[in-house]
């Protein structure tokens, strides 16, 4: 439980009093267990090739944005604040890493659960602040005043439950970070000790991963869903979801009974007519209009693509949209990091993005076994993902909450190789 809430304090990062943010905590917590603990301060994980080049690769894009803005003498930083976010919240999960990792050879398996459990407790805080008002308007507390003036705007059409979350980052960059804790979830169930919803745990962790994806945005689902098929993909032949078919159709029809027996009346008024055509808008339309689609997407693909000159499509214009003249607004991660940077900030971006992936997914592509196949398969699939993100939002490299997450599965994944290939042992566990 103790790295799951180190975990849960850097990822999440909200703001508490005095000390600003929650990874500030998590330093001072480790800092203190180093030193009455046992054992003294470990900077072991720094040295790490494959950390090393993350940071550096980090570093190199906080630079590379300083020098785009100012080349172009707009001075818009706001992107190198979030790249100065990503390196302290990385530094900070690599600082825990001695702590994180007890056992070496099952250090990948072990982060993915502690990855898991985390964005359940997150997902179970959400859910009684959607149930109980004063505890969501206690959690709401948490939120900056920036995210409480737009949350209270009314213009903005947000809906509040959206905030009732313990995270600095409650709109696109947390049910994006579900996302990747789905994957992680659905490879974690195609370990060898594993099988598909094995006991209550699982039950209770794929619940509380789907209601705070429900509870934060839709973006969720797309993780979701990519681990579903990366699980269905393995284990179709083995027919295993059927096997448990009675299993999930029980946990329904128990989900249901505590629909209607546990909550209020007004509880339920809050699913049925807040949460549910929020969450499953794109349902809602489909019933209603016969267009399977939502307002956001149609935004999206309607609004917020469009042509761009030639030469700002080569060397951008040194702010996003909002910050220079002569552009449309879009959210869309390709469109801002072109018009900011141009094609080749865009790739440079992508490069960063493939340090955190390329390494563990060449060890796993090193051995043809089922059980490599899935490791490379995930990290491919995460990947992927990434670029999916990309459309909507901006997050090759620079989306905080996402990096640290990938980090600390590419790292341990390593790490967890390494110590098989120490023992020998390599072809036993993964041959």
């Amino acid at each position: 439980m103790f790295k799951v809430i180190i975990v849960f304090l850097i990822i999440f990062n909200f703001r508490l009093p005095m000390v600003y943010d929650s990874v500030v905590v998590a330093i001072i917590v480790t800092a203190l267990y180093y030193l009455f603990g046992g054992q003294s301060i470990s900077l072991t994980y720094f040295s790490r090739r494959y950390v090393v080049t993350i940071l550096i690769a980090t570093f190199l894009l906080l630079i590379l944005i300083v020098f785009i803005t100012v080349m172009h003498q707009v001075y818009w930083f706001l992107m190198a604040k979030r790249v100065v976010l990503v390196f302290f919240m990385l530094s900070a999960l690599i600082f825990a890493l001695p702590i994180l990792i007890e056992d070496e050879s099952t250090a990948f398996r072990d982060a993915v659960l502690v990855i898991c459990s985390a964005f359940a407790i997150q997902g179970f805080i959400h859910t009684l602040g959607f149930l109980i008002a004063p505890v969501g308007d206690w959690l709401f507390n948490f939120q900056t005043e920036r995210i409480k003036e737009m949350m209270l705007d009314p213009s903005r059409n947000i809906d509040r439950f959206r905030a009732y979350s313990l995270t600095g980052s409650p709109f696109f960059e947390l049910p994006a970070a579900y996302g990747v804790a789905c994957i992680l979830f659905f490879r974690l169930q195609l370990g060898k000790d594993k099988g598909f919803l094995t006991g209550w745990r699982s039950y209770v962790i794929m619940f509380f991963l789907v209601m705070g994806i429900m509870l934060s945005g839709r973006t969720g689902f797309v993780g979701f869903f990519i681990g579903l098929f990366l699980y269905i993909f393995f284990t179709w032949r083995d027919s295993v979801i059927f096997k448990n078919i009675w299993k999930i159709f029980g946990v329904f029809i128990l989900l249901v009974i505590l629909f209607y027996a546990g909550l209020t009346s007004k509880q339920r008024e809050s699913f049925i007519d807040d949460l549910f055509p929020f969450a499953f808008e794109a349902y809602y339309n489909w019933r209603d209009t016969g267009k399977f689609d939502t307002g956001s997407s149609d935004a999206l693909v309607e609004g917020h693509y469009f042509t761009i000159p030639s030469e700002t499509l080569l060397w951008g214009e040194g702010g996003d949209s909002g910050a220079v003249s002569g552009f449309g607004h879009t959210d869309a991660g390709y469109m801002n990091n072109l018009i900011f940077g141009g094609m080749f900030y865009l790739v440079f971006l992508i490069i960063c993005q493939s340090f955190y992936i390329l390494p563990p997914m060449r060890l796993a592509g090193a051995y043809a076994s089922r059980q490599k196949r899935i490791d490379f398969y995930c990290f491919l699939f995460l990947f992927a993902y990434m670029f999916i993100l990309e459309a909507k939002a901006p997050t090759l490299g620079t989306q905080h909450i996402t990096m640290v997450l990938l980090l600390y599965a590419g790292i341990t994944y390593i790490v967890e190789y390494d110590a098989w290939e120490e023992a020998g042992a390599i072809d036993e566990e993964y041959g």
